[in-house]
């Protein structure tokens, strides 16, 4: 049976239920029905995990008193396991809540389980169990394994529950975000989510017609989701739709996440200040008042320790990620001709990725950019990454040409970005012989993207630092057309990326949603 929830049945619904989580119909249609009962557990997610500390997540079904206990032992032995008590589970946060452990072993394997008291701190019930391993110690050489995604249910091609694949071993996998489950065969220490991993801005129709260029056919969406989000309920039930599907669930019970955004957990290329165009769905709303509710669901929804998202992690010797946050901060889309340049970090993210980066004494530091440095993206009045196709550097490119100019003046070595948003998969070498700017050292850029979601591209590369594609595929290289469903499966990609522990070689690879391997490239430390 298929099922439709419209804007205005949505939101009776809530209100009417607002003192009880069954009032929700998004929770009944994403989670008890994909699970039978609520006695199959509560979601649980585990994020920014350090060496000695992690932050676990859940989702509850009343008001309640939250409690998580993290054990050694997978048995939850008495002497091997902490109670931490959390806060309340209320409607106030849509019944999440998350607690940060400390204390922590490094390189240790731990397991979680969440519950809930309904009156004082006694009489526990646990519902909703997990595990994650915490991040090497900086001076261990140890190997670290890990995935990065972006582009999850956009388009229109949500959650199928006759879609089917083959993955790279063989096994067919049906039903739902069938990308997890591949994923989790490659067992990362841990997986970044780089944004568009909701789209707001988008319906997701009960069907939808296959492009007859791969075959033609129906995409059936079960449950559909019948409305753009504008109120803070409609944005949270984009998060429950995602939490809906069980293969997701199992994948982030057991992996660390680190999370950005980007632009459609909001809506489409957006930036602070902007007013949105008259008319359905937004009617000229500031589309800052967007931003504020998506951001609390963005944090309500997601196990992000500090409620802030520039941030970084280091895995052992060798690794250091940095997440930057480039929609927050940034100038408007329009101004990206500035040749007096424009921001795109802000100053005060700015200042803090230039001083973390000279400070990381990790042989690697991967720049997790959810915006492409060397990809041009949006309209000509509308561009929404760094660059415009343009070879002068102009508007947010000179903010990129001082952060590439500092890491080459603090000699700053292996500095790598991995990206997404172009819904495309690439491989990207700059290069300043080829650059108008040459002040600066080569350096790669890794694109994924996207993991079911419509397929575009490949873009244009805007010229200003010299990039080169050593490896490109989209639905335009092959003559397609764009927009095309995750049916055609390879052309939905993740990223998944090794540091050796004894060499220190760094391995990227690029992967279709069925694991087979598209592209790899070794990068060796300097």
């Amino acid at each position: 049976m298929s099922h439709r929830i419209s804007r205005r049945s949505f939101l009776t619904l809530s209100a009417a239920g607002a003192g009880a989580v069954v009032g929700s119909q998004w929770l009944d249609l994403s989670l008890v029905e994909a699970n039978d009962s609520l006695s199959s557990g509560y979601p649980v997610q585990v994020g920014d995990v350090t060496s000695n500390r992690a932050t676990i997540w859940t989702r509850g079904d009343r008001n309640s008193n939250l409690i998580v206990q993290v054990s050694t032992s997978p048995n939850f032995h008495h002497h091997r396991t902490r109670t931490i008590h959390g806060g309340e589970l209320s409607i106030a946060t849509d019944f999440t809540g998350q607690v940060n452990v400390k204390g922590l072993q490094p390189g240790r394997q731990y397991y979680y389980r969440v519950g809930y008291t309904d009156r004082g701190l006694r009489n526990a019930n646990f519902s909703g169990e997990g595990g994650f391993q915490t991040a090497p110690a900086p001076f261990e050489n140890q190997t670290v394994r890990f995935a990065w995604v972006a582009d999850l249910a956009g388009q229109g091609w949500g959650r199928n529950p006759e879609f089917e694949i083959q993955s790279f071993d063989g096994e067919i996998i049906q039903g739902g975000y069938v990308v997890f489950d591949v994923i989790r065969k490659f067992k990362p220490d841990f997986a970044v989510f780089q944004g568009d991993m909701i789209y707001a801005d988008n319906s997701i129709p009960a069907t939808k017609e296959i492009p007859k260029a791969i075959g033609g056919g129906t995409w059936i969406n079960e449950p559909a989701k019948d409305f753009v989000a504008i109120t803070l309920d409609e944005y949270r039930a984009n998060w429950k739709y995602n939490l809906g599907d069980e293969k997701f669930r199992r994948f982030l019970a057991e992996t660390p996440i680190y999370v950005e955004w980007d632009d459609h957990e909001v809506t489409n290329n957006w930036y602070p200040g902007e007013i949105l165009p008259d008319g359905e769905p937004y009617n000229g709303i500031s589309v800052d008042t967007l931003a504020a509710v998506a951001e609390q669901s963005l944090f309500e929804y997601n196990p992000i320790r500090r409620k802030k998202l520039f941030r970084s992690f280091r895995h052992g010797k060798h690794l250091e990620v940095f997440l930057v946050d480039e929609r927050s901060f940034r100038d408007p889309n329009p101004e990206n001709s500035d040749p007096n340049g424009i921001e795109m970090l802000g100053q005060k993210q700015f200042k803090w990725l230039k001083r973390a980066l000279r400070k990381s004494k990790a042989t690697w530091k991967v720049i997790a950019t959810h915006d492409p440095f060397t990809i041009v993206t949006g309209g000509e009045t509308d561009r929404d990454s760094w660059g415009q196709n343009e070879q002068e550097i102009l508007g947010r490119e000179l903010q990129l040409r001082e952060l590439l100019q500092f890491i080459k003046h603090e000699r700053i070595k292996n500095v790598v970005s991995i990206t997404a948003d172009v819904h495309f998969a690439a491989a990207i070498q700059t290069d300043p012989d080829r650059a108008i700017f040459k002040d600066f050292n080569p350096f790669w850029e890794f694109v994924i993207g996207p993991i079911n979601s419509g397929a575009f591209g490949p873009g244009n590369l805007d010229p200003s630092f010299g990039p080169e594609y050593k490896f490109r595929r989209g639905p335009g290289a092959l003559n397609l057309p764009g927009n095309l469903p995750p049916t055609k499966t390879d052309l939905q990609f993740f990223g998944l990326a090794e540091v050796d522990g004894r060499t220190a070689e760094l391995t990227v690879q690029i992967r279709d949603i069925t694991g087979i391997l598209m592209y790899e490239k070794t990068l060796y430390p300097e």
